[in-house]
């Protein structure tokens, strides 16, 4: 077969090109260090580095979730740990306070730390993230949830929203607790109502308090309050022995007779499927209110901490140093306790929060660190193999570039 010169040079030409090029390939990928770089160069490889590059930009959003959320709930657990050492604080306030021997130097003393104190707490409950949006305001973001009113209340604007963070696939954590549970969630220490002492003077052996008043039978409790129990003198009079009659809201009177029912210090009284424990020296007279804050069918099971703070603020501005004060500073110091604790668990809660985002955080460590190596099995270059190609390419070029030249010098005429 004859091979005109015109097609000899033409494929000489190509051959020298087509390793031209595969070894400029060569060299940009030992350049770039990546195997595929496009996808014609291997379009199954191809397919499954975009799927792997797919599944690492999501874990990397779900990371930048969890240190969102891990700020957010950082913030959270300082404003609560915050707001358990205030409620130490002011228990430890009430309890130099709770001295007859005190002078009003240090009353209004005590009474100024006190105020300071609900600024403090103010301040918490309006705490704001690293974007300026309030944190305890459930969804309501924008502006300040907490306001102090001119009668020293504090009201709430916010709503019981709680945010998510996204931090998998079909995994979501609350970064938030709102306003209205963190401080409007207190268990109340004395059950389902609030107590007003009003108690006459005079010595007593011990202190009148209300140690429980719980809902125990809703289907008979007509939330009927405010209840008003009136101690009154026993019939047959008996020296030293005290009877009660407790009046509802619609003025219905347990029981119908006065005088009938003993007091017994520690014992339960039932009135419209409430119990009622009360302890201490009880004299004829004494009144004890208990009242809800709402008729909800389920009496008043939680407090509020500005009103618990509040009310202390009250007892220091008043004399509290009478049988009615004393009942009411025990009530005070068991709601600066239960106050204490709620924002224990709250914290604990935030807590496990974040002990959940960084159990997440070290799966989506671990699930990056395999599909990396699993894209790089794909995508990236051995370079050993890379730089054996090469020098094979560069050689058959330069060979075929050396029989070329020789070959074309080749001619009959300089063998005549």
């Amino acid at each position: 077969m004859r091979i005109a010169s015109f097609q000899f040079v033409q494929r000489n030409l190509e051959y020298i090109s087509g390793h031209t090029i595969k070894a400029n390939d060569q060299l940009g990928q030992m350049s770039s260090g990546k195997r595929v770089e496009h996808a014609s160069d291997d379009p199954v490889a191809a397919n499954g580095i975009l799927n792997y590059k797919q599944e690492l930009r999501k874990i990397e959003q779900y990371r930048n979730n969890i240190d969102l959320a891990n700020n957010r709930l950082s913030r959270e657990e300082v404003g609560l740990t915050s707001g358990e050492i205030i409620a130490q604080q002011v228990k430890e306030i009430m309890l130099k306070a709770n001295n007859p021997a005190i002078t009003q130097q240090e009353r209004n003393a005590f009474i100024a730390e006190l105020d300071s104190h609900i600024d403090e707490m103010l301040d918490i409950a309006n705490s704001t993230d690293e974007f300026g949006q309030a944190i305890f305001g459930g969804y309501q973001t924008d502006s300040a949830p907490f306001t102090r009113e001119l009668d020293g209340s504090v009201t709430y604007s916010g709503d019981s929203g709680q945010r998510e963070a996204q931090i998998s696939d079909n995994v979501k954590v609350a970064i938030n607790h709102d306003g209205e549970l963190v401080f409007g969630g207190v268990p109340n220490p004395r059950g389902d109502f609030t107590v007003d002492y009003q108690l006459g003077g005079g010595a007593r052996e011990t202190s009148v308090t209300v140690e429980s008043a719980k809902i125990t039978d809703r289907g008979s409790f007509t939330d009927a309050h405010p209840y008003n129990i009136k101690f009154v003198e026993s019939t047959p009079p008996e020296p030293g022995k005290v009877s009660y009659t407790i009046t509802d809201g619609n003025g219905n009177v347990t029981p119908a007779a006065p005088g009938v029912l003993p007091y017994q210090p520690g014992a339960k009284m039932t009135v419209d499927g409430v119990d009622i424990v009360i302890k201490g020296d009880a004299k004829v007279g004494d009144e004890i209110q208990l009242s809800a804050n709402a008729s909800s069918g389920r009496g008043q099971n939680e407090v509020g901490v500005f009103d618990i703070l509040n009310r202390a603020k009250a007892w220091l501005e008043s004399d509290g140093h009478n049988p009615s004060g004393q009942g009411e500073i025990s009530d005070i110091l068991s709601e600066l306790d239960a106050m204490g604790s709620h924002f224990t668990r709250v914290r604990a809660d935030t807590g496990n929060r974040m002990n959940r985002l960084d159990n997440q955080l070290n799966t989506h460590i671990e699930m990056d660190l395999t599909l990396n190596k699993l894209r790089g099995g794909m995508e990236d270059l051995d370079y050993a193999k890379a730089a054996g190609e090469f020098s094979q390419t560069m050689v058959a070029l330069q060979a075929s570039q050396t029989m070329f030249g020789k070959m074309q010098s080749m001619s009959l005429f300089n063998y005549i």
